[in-house]
């Protein structure tokens, strides 16, 4: 019932070139997935944060024509922040931005002092323009 064990000979010790080819191809496979991975995890940080400054000063454009008042708009380099009186936008770990930190007011009109906040993350850049005289905004590609 019981069999004996053999001892290994020099034929079943180590690993054979094909398996340890196979171990390396697997570890490729999965270093590019998960670099393709982070790169558009960029990109979707990068463009989530493009809409929400967007948005918002789409809201403060609307308030300040609404209200007869003007709405002031600032980005701090510093916090990484795009705030209003009324609301206020993060950016996403992933995103920086090289722009210096500005105050501006919307006026009822839409006019204003203008600004072009740029973003990037990794490898991407997008930018958001509000224009001076007519207070449209812009997204660069």
């Amino acid at each position: 019932m019981w069999k004996a064990r053999r001892r290994p000979t020099l034929q079943t010790r180590g690993f054979a070139t094909v398996e340890v080819l196979v171990a390396v191809a697997i570890v490729v496979l999965i270093g590019t997935i998960s670099v393709l991975a982070l790169g558009r995890s960029d990109r979707a940080s990068l463009q989530n944060d493009v809409a929400e400054i967007a948005l918002l000063l789409q809201q403060a454009r609307l308030r300040a024509a609404e209200t007869g008042q003007p709405v002031f708009v600032e980005y701090s380099e510093t916090d990484r922040v795009v705030r209003t009186e009324f609301t206020a936008h993060e950016l996403d770990r992933a995103v920086a931005s090289p722009t210096e930190s500005t105050r501006i007011s919307i006026r009822p009109s839409g006019e204003n002092e203008g600004l072009n906040l740029v973003l990037v993350a990794g490898a991407h850049e997008r930018s958001v323009e509000l224009d001076w005289l007519t207070g449209q905004i812009r997204l660069s590609q």
